[in-house]
């Protein structure tokens, strides 16, 4: 499970082949941590541990995602896109193209193969990321089991000890009055 960092800006409008700079613009990175390209923009998340090489997306939150372009002019140069998975699995993807308004969001990893296929551009899918040129924009929330089941059974002890307004006593009779009165006398 993941949390939102940085909201992106996602309705941000954008140029064609421009796809870091639309991506970087929708979260605010700063002019100094800016890299050339989705490629080297890829190979820094991967360095740094973000790049997740599956589809086992995270949920309700916005993320970046990455190709590499495999022929063409910009062969080396790669690609990156924003992406939001909802609980129904229904996934989005925004990149410059989207934002340039050449097309509606994209609903699968083949759409995106599809509409730069479509030019004669081949890309392969490397992965979802944490984020961006120096730039996170999610973060794994911590789960402890443990804890969490340690928290739940010390409830149920106070429950025992201070819940009910009655005691069993050692003879099992029932004794409905704790707060009987002490003679010291």
């Amino acid at each position: 499970m993941y949390k939102q960092l940085i909201m992106p800006l996602v309705a941000s409008s954008a140029i064609a082949s421009y796809c870091l700079l639309y991506v970087d613009n929708t979260i605010s990175v700063p002019q100094q941590y800016r890299t050339l390209n989705a490629q080297i923009a890829h190979n820094q998340a991967k360095e740094k541990n973000w790049v997740h090489a599956n589809t086992d997306y995270p949920k309700n939150v916005w993320f970046v995602m990455f190709w590499s372009i495999d022929n063409g002019d910009y062969q080396g140069q790669g690609h990156v896109a924003l992406a939001f998975v909802d609980d129904n699995n229904n996934l989005q993807i925004h990149d410059s193209e989207v934002h340039r308004n050449a097309r509606q969001p994209y609903a699968s990893l083949e759409e995106v193969s599809n509409w730069f296929g479509s030019v004669g551009t081949r890309l392969t899918y490397l992965g979802w990321s944490e984020g961006v040129d120096g730039v996170k924009m999610i973060a794994e929330i911590e789960v402890e089991t443990k804890t969490t089941i340690d928290k739940i059974d010390k409830k149920k002890e106070q429950l025992k000890i201070y819940g009910y307004p009655f005691f069993i006593n050692k003879d099992g009779n029932l004794n409905k009055n704790i707060f009987y009165k002490i003679d010291f006398g």
